[in-house]
Order: C-alpha cells, then structure tokens, then sequence
C-alpha cells in the first residue's frame, strides 16, 4: 500500500486533528495518526517536535512509557539549538521522568526548561507547571507552591482555562503536602471548575483526586476517587486510572477493610509493572506492604519490601525513603527484633528530619510504639511528647494516611508506663476528640463501625476510653458520643444496588465466597463475617474476616481467632434460622454481642449462612442492617 502523502501546507492543520483526538480520549488513532504524518517527506523540524510531542502523550496516556522515552530522547536531540524546541523537549522529557520514576531527573529536566530563554509565553507556562510537579513529588513543598502561582498567573494571562486548571491541581497538592487543608481544598474546588469549563478530561480526573485527599467523610472520597478514575477512563488515561485506584485502596486501608484495600493494591502493582510505570510501582508497593503487615502476611510483605528497597533510591522521594525504613522497623517488630525495629526507625525519623517532609510527629508517634515495646517508657514519652507537641503546631492537622488520634493514644500509652496517670487525661480527651472527629462526617453507619472495629488504634482507644470513663464516671452522652453520629441510609442502599451487578460479573465460587464476605463487611461493619456452608447436615467456614490480633506491649501479637472455634460458639442461631428460614437480629440486652443470621436458600434448599456479629461498644444493628444482609445472601444464594 503507497504511503498517504500530507502536504507540509497541511501540518498544522494535521497537528490540530491528532491533538483533538488525544483530548477526546482516542490515543490509538493519534498515535496512528502522528506515526503516519512523521513519515511525510520534508516535514519541518517546528512540526515533527510537535507530532513527537503529542505521539510520546499518547503513548502516556497508554501506559507505553519506553515507547514515550524513545521519542523524548528524540526531541531533545532534535532541539538542542533551537531554544523554544529544547524548552519543548526538556517539558516532554520531565513529564516522561516522573512518570517512570527519576523524580530528580524530572526536576533537573523541567528546571532547565524554566531557566531557558525564549519568546514564547505558552511553552513557559507548561515549564512552569511541569517544575511544579515535579517539585512536589520531590518534596520541595514550598518551591512548588510558588512555582505553581507563576504557572496559574502565565495560564491566566493567556486565557488557557485547561492550563490555569491544572497547575491550580499541582498547588492543591503542594498545599496539602503542607498540611494547609483549606487551601488544597479551595485550589482543587478551582482547578475541577477550570477543567470542567475546558472540556479537559484529564485535568478533572486529577483535580477530583485533589479533592479526595481533603475529604472528610470517606464515603466522599470513595465517590471522589471513583469519579476521577472514569474520568481517566473518558479521556484514555491508563496510566492516570491506577492512581485513582491505588487511592481508592488506601481508602479502604482508612476503613480497616484490609483484604480489599490489598487486593486491589496488588492490581495496581500489577498495572503499573505491566506500563513500566517504575514510579506508580514503588508508590503502590509502598501502600501493599502496609495491609499485607496488618494482615499476617508477612512472606508477600518481605518479598515486596525486597523489591521496594531496589526503587526507592532511584525515585527521589524522601516520604518513600522513610516509608522504607519504617516498613523495615515494623516487619522486625513484629518478629521480636526490637533493636533492629528502633534502629530502622530512627533511620526513618532522620529522612523525615532532614527534607521537612511535615511527618516527624508520625515517625516520632511509631518510634514510640517500639520503645514501649522493648520496655523503655522514658524514651517512649520523650517521643510522643515531641510528637504532640509538633501536632500542636499543626493545629491538629488530620495527617495523610495517618489518623490524628494514634499521635494522642500513644502518648497516653507512654504517660501511662512512666505511671503519670494524672496527665493522661488531657490526652486521653484530644485523643477521644480526634477519633470523633476523623468518624463524625462518615455518614454511612457500616463504613462507620469498620473505622471503629477494624482499625487497631480505635479499636484500642475506645476499649480503654470507656473502661478509663466508667472510672471518672463521665456522663453516658459523653463516654458513648461515637455512637451518637447521624447516619445516612441513602448510603449503603446505594453500595446495595450495584452489588448484584458486581456479582454477575464473578464467575468463580472462590471469587463469590470472598465477594460476599467483603461486601456483608463494608456493607453491615461486623466485627465477625462468615460464610458459611451447610451439605448434608454439616457445616464449614468458606470464607471469613474476622478481629485482628492487637499488639500487646511487652507481650507481642494476640493470638488470631480460629474461625472453626467460632463456628463451634454459633451453633444455636444458625439452628434458629435454619428452622425458620428468615433472617435472625439478635440484640443484647446492656452490652455485648449484635448479631445479624441470613440463610442462603435457592431452589428451596439451605445452602449456608451469612453470619454477622459485632460488640455492641462500636455500635448496634438494627432492622435496616438485617434488610439488607438478607438481600445480599438472596443475591449470593442464587
């Protein structure tokens, strides 16, 4: 087949076609379409920077990052003296360097982009935006606030509403990364409405996940996240998608719904590796090795925390860097090295230290955890009172992925081992405070009681608040406020009508049994959740989450619940709904077990049970709960 001929004439024009192919999501045929008009005869040099500009985007924006650096590498060659095609070139080299993970590269590239004189005001704005990124992924929080303003003036200037729009998204992060909230979220608020205005697909999926790291109710975040990965989805972005999935699992971590949160972690891990996304990978290790720690899984943790280490040097990220330490000091806490655990984590504290990354009072607040572990509580207190001290500061700043009430509990563990009784109060309140706080605009009741059950420092928190409260006989309105939160039934109902949907697209028992477990727990927020299936008068767990063991200082990990022991304990109310084929709600009378029982009947035949129970110090169930399991079990039964 002769090749098709474009007219130099023409370029501009053909340039304009494959740009609007790309902005309306159709990468494949701009790729095609650039690829074709880079083989015509006598192309001129203006031209073909751009057609190679908008291929390695493309590329990009499909997650081909070898095939982007191939033509970066090319432009910069093309453009070395020419100052407005080496500005050009530096611009797409730096994008490419982040997105494969040489951070510091990116900031060296989009730097010299900057520093580079030349006429054109539109290519500055896009250099000034790049070096904001790339400033802070690289830490350089307040550089990159600056850098941003410039960036959104120079849009401005221009009348560029998409540009404005998402250099406004780079401040919102920059301003997050400096615990400054309310900015990040008035310059997210801006930068959806810029991008909106524009049409810009990208840019509003960017600035929704923007707005869900300023999110307090997690059911927000959780649509904010799942608004902005299809809007990835719309505008062909792949390699954007899984940072919007890798937030939505650090958002069921918050929750405490670890076997989700890593499962769909290890789907990221396994779509960036596939991109050769070096960048997206070491993030997503970063946040696998943490669920896989609290669920016991400590050979995939090692494993991963292996080739974690291997990344993090070359990416340029000192919250990484720490993060590496950290990890390393919980892993060996967990097997009794508690040398080697304080050792790592003062590794960690340094980092944090040294590049101003906003996190030493966590550092400090896990340092803490390990001292008191090894039975040191002068130096435990020494931390938290650092830590709480930095809090302070802050403002009591809700941290990222941190909860704001384990700086306050640890303290209270601390002041408690150096026998200050009387000062734990004070800490004790902040730290009630805070968990109230951090739950109060979580409307969803199920989400709700996962964050208070699941989550160890909650969990633990509440059990000695109420014990410690008892005590100081504080009135019964305050010793049980968190149960006191409004609820919003519109939310789980919502959850509810897409399950059967999901379900349908299961084709696996295993994936089925493992489906209805998870969506009975993030669905009711039971403590206990067991599938439970019943051949021939005999019963066995198919599936089941159940209590974690908590760490118990100076005595290790708790012994895990052995869900067979459970069984044995539930035999009477799964006899009565057995007999009566409805679901059972059963209630105590003070305090202790709710419990919610729905039989799996299909074809008029039991074939096994959902079981739900949960202490009643994190909440109740009532008849809306018991609705919907039994519509979830006639869902899964059939």
């Amino acid at each position: 087949m002769a090749k098709k001929i474009i007219k130099a004439d023409d370029g501009r024009q053909t340039i304009d076609h494959i740009r609007q192919l790309a902005w309306t999501g159709q990468h494949a045929a701009a790729i095609d379409s650039a690829t074709q008009a880079l083989a015509t005869p006598k192309i001129k040099p203006a031209e073909q920077m751009s057609l190679l500009d908008l291929r390695a985007e493309s590329y990009i924006a499909q997650g081909k990052l070898n095939l982007a650096m191939n033509d970066a590498k090319a432009m910069m060659k093309m453009g070395s003296k020419v100052a407005g095609l080496k500005v050009q070139a530096l611009n797409r080299l730096s994008l490419v360097q982040m997105r494969t993970g040489d951070l510091n590269g990116a900031t060296k590239s989009a730097a010299a982009a900057v520093k580079t004189k030349h006429n054109n005001p539109a290519l500055r704005a896009e250099s000034l935006f790049r070096l904001a990124e790339a400033q802070l992924r690289t830490r350089q929080t307040e550089a990159a606030v600056e850098t941003a303003q410039k960036a959104i003036a120079l849009y401005q200037e221009l009348g560029d509403d998409s540009g404005a729009g998402r250099a406004h998204w780079a401040l919102a992060l920059a301003y997050f990364n400096s615990n400054r909230a309310d900015d990040s979220l008035r310059a997210a608020q801006t930068a959806l409405e810029l991008c909106q205005k524009a049409g810009d697909g990208y840019g509003m999926g960017n600035a929704l996940n923007a707005l869900s790291n300023t999110d307090l109710d997690i059911a927000e975040r959780i649509q904010h996240l799942q608004q902005a990965q299809q809007a990835f989805e719309t505008a062909g972005y792949a390699e954007r998608q899984t940072v919007a999935l890798s937030n939505l699992a650090i958002a069921y971590m918050d929750l405490g719904l670890y076997p989700h949160s890593r499962r769909l972690q290890s789907e990221v891990v396994e779509m960036d590796r596939a991109m050769g996304a070096k960048a997206g990978v070491t993030y997503d290790l970063g946040n696998l090795i943490q669920p896989e720690l609290i669920l016991g899984d400590l050979a995939s943790a090692r494993q991963h925390l292996q080739e974690f280490a291997t990344l993090v040097p070359d990416l340029g990220d000192p919250i990484m860097e720490s993060n590496l330490f950290g990890n390393r000091a919980e892993l060996a806490l967990i097997a009794g090295d508690l040398k080697t655990a304080i050792r790592q984590q003062k590794s960690a504290l340094k980092i944090t230290r040294e590049a101003k990354t906003g996190t030493e009072h966590i550092t400090l607040t896990e340092l803490a955890k390990m001292h008191l572990a090894a039975g040191d509580p002068a130096a435990a207190l020494k931390a938290t009172s650092k830590a709480t001290a930095l809090h302070r500061a802050q403002n009591f700043a809700r941290p990222d992925g941190f909860p704001a009430q384990a700086i306050w509990w640890r303290h209270v563990q601390a002041l408690n081992a150096n026998k200050k009784t009387k000062e734990t109060h004070e800490a004790l309140d902040r730290a009630y405070n805070l968990l109230l706080e951090g739950i109060s605009s979580i409307r969803d009741a199920g989400l709700r009681r996962n964050a208070l059950n699941k989550v160890e420092v909650n969990r633990n928190l509440l059990q000695y608040w109420v014990k410690d409260g008892a005590k100081r006989k504080l009135p019964k309105e305050r010793l049980f406020a968190h149960l006191a939160i409004e609820s919003n039934l519109r939310e789980p109902f919502k959850r509810l009508a897409d399950t059967g949907l999901r379900l349908n697209a299961l084709h696996t028992l295993e994936r089925i049994q493992t489906f209805l477990v998870e969506e009975a727990t993030e669905l009711i927020g039971g403590e206990r959740v067991m599938l439970i299936l019943e051949k021939d008068g005999v019963r066995q767990v198919a599936e089941s989450i159940l209590p974690l063991p908590s760490y118990q200082s100076g005595k290790g990990y708790e012994k895990a619940e052995d869900p067979k022991n459970v069984l044995k304990r539930i035999g009477k109310y799964l006899d009565q709904a057995r007999q009566t084929r409805t679901v059972q709600l059963t209630l105590p009378k003070k305090s202790g077990l709710n419990r919610i029982i729905s039989p799996l009947i299909a074809q008029n035949q039991v074939l096994g049970y959902l079981y739900v129970d949960m202490d009643s110090l994190y909440g109740s169930f009532d008849d809306t709960d018991r609705d919907m399991l039994g519509m979830l079990a006639n869902q899964g039964a059939v």
